[in-house]
Parts: structure tokens; sequence; C-alpha cells
């Protein structure tokens, strides 16, 4: 008799633990989201577990995160980089274009010295010598001789010149009178004679030509 209730316990407790795995399958499957929804979504011990299983729902594999560029790897739309005034290094792609401003150094061009007064009046004194030579002592009206012309001028603040006066020695009114024609037909301008507060002034000067017919 006493072997007949141990059984009977032993029997109890194997299907009480089988009926306790098998409700730990039926949660497993519930969570995993295997099991298929029926009209009464009531899921008993006694069913078939495997008429419940969805197998047409599959996992989708989790996405493959796009792969990040290198660190050092130059960016395709990298603003131009500006480094000094005559050079500029741009990025294009991979590869760096470096530009070098070339007008960045330009020479001066040389200033020539601005002309003296002195020069000034030895260029147009030998320029009216010239002409005289070709035109004027030529004429039998002068004779074989050395002339010495006295010129007077003025020289405004401007620097613009005004002859005043000219005298001949020797004496010759046909010379001094072409002489005067040409010098008021071709103006000079010299530099303006400044005073103390470098403002220009008005000045008198006298300047001798000599005048040769051989």
């Amino acid at each position: 008799m006493k072997y007949v209730i141990l059984a009977i316990f032993l029997f109890g407790g194997l299907a009480i633990q089988a009926q306790e795995k098998e409700k730990q399958s039926l949660k497993n499957l519930l969570f995993s989201g295997k099991l298929k929804k029926d009209s009464t979504g009531v899921i008993r011990s006694t069913d078939d577990l495997s008429t419940k299983i969805d197998t047409s729902t599959k996992k989708e594999a989790a996405p493959v995160a796009a792969s990040q560029p290198a660190a050092n790897a130059p960016d395709k739309n990298a603003a131009v980089s500006k480094g000094d005034p005559a050079t500029s290094v741009s990025t294009i792609g991979a590869v760096a274009v470096t530009n070098t401003d070339s007008a960045a150094v330009v020479p001066l061009a040389n200033t020539p010295p601005a002309k003296t007064n002195t020069k000034l009046w030895k260029e147009y004194t030998d320029s009216l010598v010239r002409t005289l030579n070709d035109e004027v002592l030529k004429s039998k009206q002068i004779k074989k001789n050395t002339y010495y012309l006295m010129v007077d001028y003025e020289i405004a603040p401007d620097g613009q010149v005004t002859f005043t006066n000219l005298t001949s020695t020797p004496e010759s009114s046909f010379l001094t009178a072409q002489v005067r024609q040409i010098m008021d037909s071709t103006p000079l301008r010299l530099n303006p004679v400044t005073d103390s507060s470098n403002q220009g002034k008005k000045v008198k000067r006298k300047q001798q030509i000599v005048i040769t017919k051989e």
C-alpha cells in the first residue's frame, strides 16, 4: 500500500513538473513572437505548440552601420583654406592645389629724377640754335659773326616763362626779331621758384645765348 501511495506522489510530481516546463516553453514562444494569434487569443496546455508557431515572421537583420570616413580623409566639399596673402591652398577631391599669386611682388618702375632749371634751359636753347641755323642764319641780312643774345624773362609762380626783353651784341635787328618770334611761338616752363614757406613766387632772370654764323 505504501508503494502505491509513493508511486501516486511521484507520478503527480512528474506531471506537475511537466506542466511547469510546458508553461515556461509557452511563455518563451509568446515573448519571442513565434506564436500565431488565433481568434480567441487563448493557449491551452493541451494544444499542439507546432500549430501555434508563426513561421512566416522573420526577424530582420539589424542594418549595418555606414562606415565612417577616415579622420584624416579630405572632404570633397571642403572650403578653400586661406594662408598668407601670396599663397592659397584649395582642396579638390583628394588633390591639394596650391596657387601662388605671381603679382604679389611687382618691381617698381624707375622714376627718372626731375630736371633742374639749368637742364631745362639748356635743352630749350639747344633747340632754338638748331632752328636758327636751319632757317635764319642762312639769310643774307645776317653777316658772318658771333652774336651774344641777352634774354630777359620772368618765371611765374607756376613755372611758366615770359620773355620780356632781347638784345644782341653786335647789334642785329633782323636777328633779334627772328629770335623773339621763335621764342614766343615755343613756350617754356621751368620749375617754380619757391619762398621760405615752399610757395611759388614770381622772379626775374637773365640768360645769354651765343650764336655763330660762319
